[in-house]
């Protein structure tokens, strides 16, 4: 089975058009995927570092496979949202920030690639660890891309938390025993998605983050848009 999956498709998005389902599709890793859960996907964009692969390595099968890191084992710390609170980088809020500014060409490699994947394959599929935070972002630039308004990729992102609060809520349970409640309510919080990290993002990208930055132009949207948004 794999985690907080979802796929992208029904959003609205440019010229108030959805987005073609059997697409786009975020998630956790693939560790416990099973050959049914790969159906009509084609792609699977791995953005987790070579130390998180190891660990827990993606069941792809046949599946066209992409290791493409965000960030490397220079930043490995961070990697694990679930000790991110113990690390440098000041809170979540803070670790978005980071991502946003630091990891630019890692992750126009990334929206490169899922705007250059072929469609008629079928879906490519992108993830992290926990589907929440590089995954997070992933989908967010994707999704602003694609023309979707920011309250309605805020509403995306957040849906992580129907799966993240039960897990959280039984570490957090679990670690105030053994570390303390101060301590576990940080890791509690660091595995929920929350509306303040994603807007660190936005607030520490410039506004033509996406040409700029990324370096996608807008003959490279438009013929992304014409391709994933239903007519």
């Amino acid at each position: 089975m794999i985690s907080n999956l979802r796929d992208l498709g029904g959003i609205i998005a440019a010229d108030s058009r959805p987005i073609h389902k059997g697409m786009l599709i975020r998630s956790a890793n693939l560790s416990a995927a099973e050959p049914e859960d790969l159906k009509g996907i084609s792609a699977v964009i791995d953005l987790r570092t070579s130390r998180e692969r190891v660990e827990r390595p993606d069941l792809v099968y046949d599946v066209n496979y992409l290791p493409l890191s965000v960030f490397e084992e220079i930043t490995a710390g961070i990697s694990h949202e679930n000790e991110a609170s113990e690390r440098a980088i000041p809170g979540m809020a803070g670790l978005y920030a980071y991502l946003v500014r630091e990891s630019a060409d890692n992750f126009r490699k990334v929206i490169t690639a899922i705007m250059e994947h072929d469609f008629s394959s079928g879906a490519v599929l992108w993830h992290c660890t926990e589907g929440k935070d590089r995954c997070g972002i992933t989908t967010a630039l994707i999704l602003e891309i694609l023309g979707v308004s920011r309250d309605r990729i805020m509403e995306d992102y957040l849906k992580t938390n129907i799966v993240n609060i039960p897990k959280a809520e039984r570490m957090r349970e679990e670690l105030t025993v053994s570390r303390g409640p101060e301590y576990a309510q940080s890791m509690y919080q660091a595995l929920l998605a929350d509306e303040s990290y994603l807007q660190a993002a936005w607030d520490a990208m410039r506004p033509d983050y996406i040409s700029s930055c990324l370096g996608i132009s807008k003959e490279s949207e438009d013929r992304f848009r014409e391709t994933v948004l239903e007519n």
